[in-house]
């Protein structure tokens, strides 16, 4: 029964029917899911885009997935989704230490760091015009200024 189970998981991610697999997994009851089926689910849900629902279940398998790069992998897609690049640099960090040759692991740490520089840009900019937005309306909130420059050139 199990290992038929497993079967048709696998058919249907073959497949792309990540509903289906959500749909017969959610059918067991709670306390019965396992860490084997508890990453099928994250896996369904990560490509349903459920990425915080999928964390979650992984987070089920995580004394499983310890050396598993797959199993990081997965965790660190679900926050790169999430725009959470720092969890996302340490997962594929580990999912690379534990397979080296894996090119999808590489290939998202190098968006993880560049998605994380680009926020740490787009934050300085921004707190830079904050602070030049609030350079220009403390001059303007500063009439007597404007009216002792008019009377120095008035002497």
């Amino acid at each position: 029964m199990r290992e038929e189970l497993i079967a048709q998981l696998n058919a249907w991610h073959e497949a792309d029917e990540y509903e289906e697999i959500v749909s017969r997994i959610k059918e067991v009851p709670t306390p019965l899911i396992d860490e084997e089926l508890a990453v099928h689910l994250g896996r369904a849900l990560n490509n349903l885009g459920r990425y915080r629902e999928a964390l979650k279940w992984f987070n089920k398998a995580a004394d499983q997935g310890k050396k598993d790069p797959l199993w990081h992998f997965r965790v660190g897609y679900a926050h790169y989704y999430l725009d959470e690049y720092d969890q996302a640099i340490k997962a594929f960090k580990k999912a690379n230490k534990l397979d080296p040759e894996d090119q999808d692991t590489l290939e998202f740490l190098e968006w993880s760091r560049s998605e994380k520089a680009a926020l740490a840009a787009a934050d300085e900019e921004s707190e830079d015009a904050e602070e030049a937005a609030e350079a220009d309306s403390a001059s303007d909130a500063s009439p007597d200024a404007d009216s002792d420059a008019a009377k120095e050139t008035k002497h």
